[in-house]
């Protein structure tokens, strides 16, 4: 009796594995097998925002707490800009903007017949991103001028200016900050992993995620002569906004 206990605990143990943990071990299985990053369910795994802190704070030499700060600051400039109609910009890593799809009802991942306004922010990589990725940003001068022209624009100094209020965090700080989130987010992203800004439990929830997605190649139009033209399939990133920003959007 005693040792049927002992084997009911082990399994026990493994059915309270974290999905996070069997997604991560599955990564690494596939990359080991030369199977690239997806696991065999066909899902990827995620940095979650706290890693993303943890990883901050080790390339930048800052505190985790002054790491969560500029990362809030950023998250919580671009939401009101966004709240506002208006465009931000990370500066060396992407603009967001409220994309102009209409509304429409969607369905509700998380039930058979509930459904949900989707209300997409747009995500651009700035071309520094975007070749750090090893990507083709796909729309030349246009996607400068969104990291150029936003009506936000983040930078270390911006964030100095909001996260510093109440602390001690310099203009260089902030920078070595800002360089250490865009460096963890391209090695997660090239490594096939989302990175979420979600919350603790659920990473739909809070900013967003962001990941790559390959667009198949498609027949498009030249805008100017509306003639037909064959446009490359092609790997972007994609974000995905999570319920906090969708919210105050709308």
């Amino acid at each position: 009796m005693k040792r049927w206990k002992t084997v009911s605990k082990g399994i026990m143990f493994q059915n309270d594995l974290s999905r996070r943990t069997v997604l991560r071990r599955g990564a690494i299985l596939s990359t080991t097998l030369g199977l690239g990053v997806v696991t065999m369910t066909g899902q990827t795994a995620a940095m979650n925002k706290a890693e993303l802190i943890e990883a901050m704070a080790s390339e930048s030499g800052l505190s985790k707490a002054d790491a969560k700060r500029v990362l809030d600051a950023f998250t919580h400039a671009t939401t009101r800009a966004l709240a506002k109609g208006e465009s931000a910009v990370l500066v060396g890593f992407g603009s967001f903007s409220i994309s102009k799809r209409s509304a429409r009802t969607g369905r509700n991942p998380k039930s058979r017949n509930g459904s949900v306004n989707d209300s997409p922010v747009a995500f651009d990589a700035c071309p520094d991103f975007a070749a750090a990725l090893d990507l083709n940003p796909g729309k030349g001068d246009e996607a400068s001028a969104k990291c150029r022209d936003a009506d936000v624009v983040i930078d270390a100094e911006y964030i100095a200016s909001e996260a510093g209020r109440n602390s001690r965090l310099s203009e260089d700080d902030a920078k070595r900050a800002l360089e250490a989130f865009i460096n963890a987010t391209t090695k997660a992203l090239k490594k096939g992993d989302r990175l979420s800004l979600g919350g603790k439990e659920d990473e739909n929830e809070g900013f967003g995620t962001f990941s790559i997605s390959k667009r198949s190649a498609r027949t498009g139009r030249n805008p100017q002569t509306g003639k037909e033209i064959q446009i490359a399939a092609k790997n972007v990133v994609k974000f995905k906004a999570g319920a906090e920003l969708s919210k105050a959007v709308n």
